[in-house]
């Protein structure tokens, strides 16, 4: 880490317009005592939401008793000088951005049931959003060298490789996946909230659960033998994402052994065949086999949820509406992080992302992993789970060696290289296909990607 700078007592959030987060993290620290006399710059490049975001966060400071302070900003390098912790929530393209990530794909057949991570809509947003995290990480470590960095931007491994690789910044990313994941299992199985302590690892958006204890009892057989009562297969009702043992996430376990999180909509797209027909054709997109097309209609419903967010946000800003939900259980982790880095009372994480360096050792070393950690004054440190199975460590490799593609690709805007990224996705099938794609996001999305345009040939 360069530089002797001394923090001050600041959050910076940048994506600050982050409709359902930010609002759910500054509730979480209006709660904390831990906080009191800190300031939160809040950056966006929409000063407007910015503005409305502090205003937002002036009220739940005064109707909660907390002594914070809440600043816009539109300029980063503005916010960051001495900052404690930076947090990144941006979204390159706004839902505009994400919906052409789902959409351009479809017009050759690739259902996506989210599109933010993997799948083909997974690496065009990689290649807008690491140049942008990137330049973000260069310019903390120019002013706030000693922050820790976390980032809640997906694809949350390839945006950690990226920013862990380009430059010396503590940087981690969190997902509340495993976390949802962990609390639909607890209740399916008959237990309290807490009653369970789990162990999962893997990579975000496929992460494998290890082991299920309650106290020294292992409740994995009891797990397998519930799955088996209650999932289904292919022709499995649509479910959205209600209860946990969802008909992809069974027929996984059945297949390599373990449970996966964060439910079938995620992991389903790590996968060439739950989003086809039976025979290997393209799905109807209307009905999704496996009960996936609940997971994709949610997606797409909360994509067209924006503007109705915001127009709740101003009536908060302004007094007219309720205060917003205070279980946001994904800002109350960065909140818990926060707490135990600045009081040194450690605390162990269920899940964080960050370089492997060996805590898996049968995944390559330079992968972003997503293992427990423990949380305290000397930061955060990732926790080793030893060798996955060799099937799941299969899968997880291949796909960790397409994402550091992908992030090369987005680091030197090289065509050829973003083309593997898309070919090595199990969702497209090969060259013509994953160029369609790229040339037609680059229409779509203009200047977000418009160096990977192919090179016009001179007549």
């Amino acid at each position: 880490m360069k530089g002797s700078f001394v923090s001050d007592n600041s959050i910076v959030l940048i994506g600050a317009g982050s409709t359902v987060f930010t609002p759910g993290l500054m509730t979480d620290l209006a709660a904390s005592r831990t906080f009191d006399g800190w300031t939160v710059h809040l950056v966006d490049l929409n000063g407007e939401a910015a503005e409305t975001m502090a205003k937002v966060g002036r009220r739940i400071a005064a109707e909660r008793g907390a002594d914070l302070e809440f600043v816009p900003h539109v300029d980063r390098r503005e916010a960051l000088p001495h900052a404690r912790f930076v947090t990144t929530t941006i979204a390159v393209g706004a839902a505009a951005g994400w919906r052409a990530d789902v959409e351009v794909p479809a017009k050759y057949g690739i259902a996506q049931t989210v599109g933010d991570s993997v799948g083909p809509g997974g690496v065009l947003r990689a290649l807008r959003h690491v140049p942008e995290l990137v330049a973000i990480a260069d310019d903390v470590a120019d002013l706030a060298p000693q922050a820790q960095l976390i980032n809640y931007s997906n694809p949350l491994t390839a945006n950690v490789r990226a920013i862990t690789a380009e430059t010396g910044l503590d940087a981690v990313g969190l997902c509340h996946g495993t976390m949802h994941t962990l609390s639909k299992l607890t209740a399916d199985l008959g237990y309290n909230h807490g009653d369970l302590s789990a162990i999962f690892a893997g990579l975000n958006h496929l992460c494998w659960l290890l082991d299920l204890r309650h106290g020294a009892e292992d409740v994995y057989p009891a797990l397998r033998k519930l799955v088996e009562e209650r999932a289904g297969g292919v022709d499995a009702p649509s479910t959205g994402e209600e209860g946990v043992h969802l008909a992809v996430s069974a027929d996984l376990m059945r297949t390599f052994g373990r449970y996966p999180a964060p439910g079938d909509r995620h992991v389903a797209e790590f996968f060439a065949g739950y989003l086809r027909a039976a025979d290997g054709s393209p799905a109807d997109e209307t009905d999704l086999p496996w009960g996936l097309q609940g997971g994709r209609d949610a997606t797409m419903r909360y994509i067209g949820q924006k503007d109705a967010l915001w127009e709740q946000l101003h009536a908060q800003a302004d007094g007219k509406a309720p205060l917003p939900r205070t279980d946001n259980q994904e800002a109350e982790r960065l909140v818990g992080i926060a707490e135990a880095i600045v009081t040194g009372k450690d605390h162990v994480e269920l899940a964080v992302n960050l370089p492997n360096e060996g805590k898996i050792p049968n995944l390559p070393p330079t992968a972003v992993v997503e293992v427990p950690a423990v949380v305290g004054a000397a930061g955060i440190i990732g926790l080793g789970v030893g060798p996955l199975p060799d099937g799941i460590a299969a899968v997880l490799s291949a796909r960790a060696q397409q994402q550091e593609i992908t992030v090369r690709a987005a680091l030197t805007g090289d065509r050829s290289l973003a083309l593997q990224a898309l070919v090595l996705d199990p969702l497209v099938n090969g060259l013509t296909v994953a160029t369609s794609i790229l040339d037609d996001a680059i229409e779509a999305h203009g200047p977000l990607l418009d160096r990977f345009a192919a090179a016009e040939v001179p007549a």
